[in-house]
Formats: structure tokens, sequence, C-alpha cells
């Protein structure tokens, strides 16, 4: 794909909107006191790579016999020459080249100090995005969370968050270069103001030509990263339906996308290192013209003393390193900042996807043992399914059985009863309050769900179980082991406790992995267990074994099943019936609740 094919921005006077947002994240990171003290550290460096041009004078004066062809200049240059322990010219050089050493030796510490600091700015600042991104995942409602592609979580908190290190990291490099060729500038308009002047136009000159290709640079950054995500999203799916498509002959049809979208990102990178390459060179050539025309100027117009402008020079070919560097991160930090947008971007739905707490709930938190009642709640997805007028009234201690044909509204009621989503219309009560706010938090610590497709950690079933109760000691994990029929399973393997399920529990069978997530919920000794179609790869004999361990329990938890087996609901105490939303008719009436406040 040729580059005329990128997308192009909109405008080109919303480009600095990016960059100031970026620069005013950073800032209130970083905030007033360290900014402060990086600014300093800036200054210092600047100032003894100043001071370090300016020992040039005396040196060359030492060495040509001439001064620089500036009055003040040649006195300062014969105050320090004269500071020399001896008159002879072998004791002046040397007293300058100590003088010289001495002051690289400071810089050298004053640099350390500063890109130090620098460095725990920007990996500071880094860090601090993806935690926060994490952090609203971890407190956004679930319907939110439920319609995010799982590949743009990932992508943002991989490689997203990565360009902004690159982009945060340039940025502190162009502060560096910035104040360099500040200081380099102001010391050659000390030497000569005619000829800095002319250099400073010039430098204006080349900042305002590079617009266009800074643009360029973000029109590549937006559609690598849109690329890369599309990568990444497809990889994700591949992955997850590997079996099939392995077992079905379909991996083609992933390879010709990957090697498209590939393919695509590769030429996205090259027409980034063409266009930065190219802008190089030319910059390159424009600094040899500005150097003879210096040249020029200075003998033919100025004539300027050979030591003064063979000083202007050095200086001049020192201030071509940070221009060089300054036109190079601008490039990179509009590439980055797309990157930086996406991530902006998933903060804002995030952060308008906050749950809140309830202040007439604030404090407090439901028993340990409560009914929880459903009074006349409706929830309904697109497309109409879900849950309509639903009126329930779970005991304490009971076994309530739930059952009916796919799509009768079984999955939206779990997610309901855990808090997942709050009913539409209604409530869910769990001890008369409402389940939300702090009572939803303190509910949530009570309760335990296993799905019928479980999900483990690419890890060992040791750390699986501990993840969900960490302060858990051996005899726990073996207690909840035996209730959910995995002790045997888990001595069989080798490593034990110690052996590593695979990516999803893929290295365990479907009726293995139910056991073992079974167990994950029952070491955290909930008071509410629900269970949906959490045994239904089980067979018959070992889920009913199961299922009389648990009623079996000194103080049994209140238990919830979905589940389709006639042997599963017999065990039951009650047994709801689902269709198209609703509760059967026949099991729709329900006594008064006496907890309600």
């Amino acid at each position: 794909m040729t580059d005329a094919a990128v997308p192009r921005i909109e405008a080109a006077s919303r480009q600095p909107a990016p960059l100031l947002i970026f620069m005013h994240d950073f800032a209130a990171f970083a905030g007033q006191k360290r900014i402060i003290i990086v600014g300093i550290f800036l200054m210092l460096g600047a100032l003894l790579e100043g001071v370090g041009l300016l020992l040039l004078l005396p040196l060359l004066s030492v060495v040509l016999g001439s001064g620089a062809g500036n009055s003040w200049l040649d006195a300062i240059t014969g105050s320090i020459v004269a500071l020399a322990p001896g008159g002879s010219r072998t004791w002046q050089l040397t007293f300058l080249l100590a003088l010289f050493a001495l002051l690289i030796a400071v810089r050298a510490f004053v640099i350390l100090t500063r890109d130090v600091a620098m460095a725990r700015l920007q990996i500071g600042f880094v860090e601090s995005r993806r935690l926060h991104i994490v952090d609203l995942l971890a407190h956004c409602r679930w319907e939110v969370i439920a319609r995010l592609r799982h590949g743009r979580i990932t992508h943002v908190l991989g490689e997203d968050v990565q360009a902004t290190g690159t982009a945060a990291h340039l940025m502190l490099q162009s502060a560096v270069a910035a104040a360099l060729l500040a200081g380099q500038w102001a010391l050659a308009f000390l030497l000569s103001p005619i000829l800095a002047l002319t250099v400073l136009v010039l430098l204006g000159a080349g900042a305002f030509a590079l617009r266009p290709v800074l643009r360029r640079s973000s029109q590549l950054g937006k559609s690598l990263t849109d690329t890369n995500l599309n990568l990444l999203t497809g990889t994700s799916q591949f992955l997850g339906g590997l079996k099939l498509a392995l077992s079905q002959n379909l991996q083609r049809g992933f390879l010709g996308e990957f090697s498209s979208s590939s393919a695509m990102a590769a030429s996205r990178r090259i027409a980034f290192t063409r266009q930065r390459t190219g802008t190089q060179l030319i910059l390159t050539t424009l600094a040899a013209f500005v150097a003879g025309l210096v040249i020029f100027i200075g003998v033919g117009v100025l004539g300027a003393a050979p030591a003064g402008l063979v000083a202007f020079l050095f200086i001049l070919a020192r201030m071509n390193g940070p221009a060089a560097l300054l036109q190079a991160s601008a490039q990179q930090i509009f590439f980055s900042l797309p990157a930086y947008a996406k991530l902006k971007a998933l903060e804002g739905e995030l952060g308008c996807a906050q749950q809140q707490e309830d202040s007439r709930t604030a404090g407090v938190a439901p028993a340990l043992r409560e009914p929880v009642a459903f009074r006349d709640v409706t929830y309904l997805h697109a497309g109409e399914a879900g849950v309509s007028g639903l009126d329930l009234l779970i005991e304490p201690g009971s076994f309530v059985g739930i059952t009916g044909p796919s799509g009768a509204g079984k999955t939206t009621f779990c997610d309901l009863l855990i808090g997942l989503y709050p009913p539409q219309s209604g409530a869910v009560l769990v001890g008369g309050l409402p389940l939300e706010g702090t009572t939803l938090a303190g509910w949530r610590r009570s309760v335990s769900y296993v799905s019928q497709d479980p999900f483990l950690f690419h890890d060992t079933i040791r750390r699986n179980l501990l993840w969900a109760r960490p302060e858990a000691d051996g005899c726990d994990i073996w207690d909840a082991l035996k209730l959910a029929g995995a002790d045997a399973l888990v001595r069989r393997l080798d490593g034990g406790l110690d052996a590593v399920v695979g990516e999803r529990g893929t290295l365990l069978s479907g009726g293995e992995r139910q056991r073992i997530a079974l167990a994950r919920a029952l070491i955290r000794r909930p008071t509410f267990l629900l269970l949906d179609e959490a045994t239904n790869a089980i067979d018959v004999d070992g889920e009913r074994d199961i299922l009389t361990r648990l009623r079996a329990m000194a103080a049994p938890p209140t238990m919830v099943m979905i589940a389709h087996r006639a042997a599963s609901l017999a065990l039951c105490d009650k047994v709801v019936a689902l269709r198209g939303g609703r509760l059967e008719a026949a099991l729709r009436t329900m006594p008064p609740l006496q907890h309600e406040a």
C-alpha cells in the first residue's frame, strides 16, 4: 500500500491539541517542585556547556596567538590566562586544560543527576497512566467492560503505553536539547551578534518548514496504531479459536488477514523511517550551507578575527547536534501522539462509567446470612433478551435451582444477582438493602461465583486457588479441593499443587477445570454460592457427590444453581423455571419479605 493511502488529518490546526494535552498531563504528574528541580539541572547543564565552550577562547588565544576580535571577550580571555601559575605558553596550556577537565567532571555529575531525575519522571508518568487504566477497569460498570474488545485494552496497556513512554522520554530529551541550543546560541551571540541572528533566522525558517513533516508523522503514527490494534485483536481471536481452526483447516483465512495487516504495519514504519532519514539529510545539507554562509559573512563582510571565527564555527558545529535531536524528537513525538490519544479515549470511556457508592448505604454492609429478593426486576439487553418483572425470594441457607431453555434469561439473572448489572427497573435487595454502593461491595465479599466455562490462569493450581484467598494455608487448600472432588486429581498430577494448568486451564479436561474452579470458589468460604452450569462437564455421579458434600457442610452456604439435568435439580430445595425472561406462572407467588427496611 502506498503512502498516499494513509488517511489525512481533518485540519492542520488541530495538530497542537494532542501535544498540549500530553504536556499538560505530564506536567500535572510531575508537579511544580520536580519540574523546578529538573529545570535547574537543565540550566546548569546548559551553563556548564557554555562555560566549556567559552574556555575555547583562551585556548585558541594561546595556540593561535590572537584574540577573538571582541574587546570584552578578549579581556575575559586575558584574565583567565593570567591566572596560570607560570608565564610560559606551556604552563598556560596546562592550566587551561586542567580547568577544562575539572569543568567536564562537574558537568558529568550534573548531567548524571539530571538524567536520573528525568528517567524517574518518565517511568513514573508511564506507569501512572498504566495503573490508572487498570484502576478504572477494576471499578468500571460491567455493561461497559462487556462491550470493550479485549484486544483494545491489551493494546492500550502494552504498545500504546510504550509509545507514551517513548514520547515522554523524547519530550524530556527535547528540553535538554533546547536548553543546550539556547545556551550555545547565546554564546554565539556574544561572539558575533550579526552571525548569531543570521543563524537564528535560519533555525526559525527550518522549524516552520517542519510543520507539514510533523503532520505527516502524526498521520503515519495513527495509521500504524490502528493497524497494530487489528493485528493484536486478530491474533487474540485466532488463539482463542485455534483448536477449532486446526480441526477444520480454517487457519489460512487468519494467515491471510495477518499477512495483510503485518505488511501494512511494515509499510508505515518504513515510510516513517524514510521521512525521518530524509529530513535529517536535508538538515545536514542545510547545516553545511549555513556554515559556508557564516564563513563568507564573517570573513568577507565582517572581517572577523581568526580565533573568534574558529570559535563561532565550533559552537555552530556543536549546535547541529541539539538541533538535529530536536528535529528527530519532534517527528517521533508526533508519530507517538496518536497512541496517547487512544489511551486518553479509553480513559474517558472508563471514567464515565465508574461504579458509584450510594451515600444512603455508606458504611453499611449486609449481614453474612440474609435473604435475597428480586422485586419486579427488569433488565433487557439489545434485542429484548434478559429478564422482565422478575419476583423471587432466596432464603438464607436454601438451595435453589434455576432452569429454562436457552435465551430464557438465566445468565442475566446471574449477572443481576452478583451485581454486574443494576436493574433497569425494580430492585435486587440483600437483607432489605438495594444491591448497590457499599452494600454491593460487602455482598461481593461473601459471594463465590462459578461459571460454565471457568477461567483459570496459566499458572499452578496453588496460585489459581490462592488468587481467591491469598491468606489461605495448605489445610484450607486441601479442604476446598476435597469438597470439589479434586483432591485425588491433584495428587495424580506431576507436581501436585505446583502443576501448571495451561492457558485458561487447557491442560485439564472440562470436568477437571470445573472442579478446580469450584475449589477456588469454596476456598473463599462464601455464604452465597452461585453455580452457573458449573458442574455440567462432570458426570452425574460426580456432580451428585459434590452437591451432597456441600449440603452436608456444618454451615452450608446459600446456593443457587443453574442447571438442566433433572438429577441435579432433584437435589434442590426449590426449582424455579425461567421462560422468555419471566418466571413461569406457577412459581411467581412468593411470601412477603420480613427483612425489608
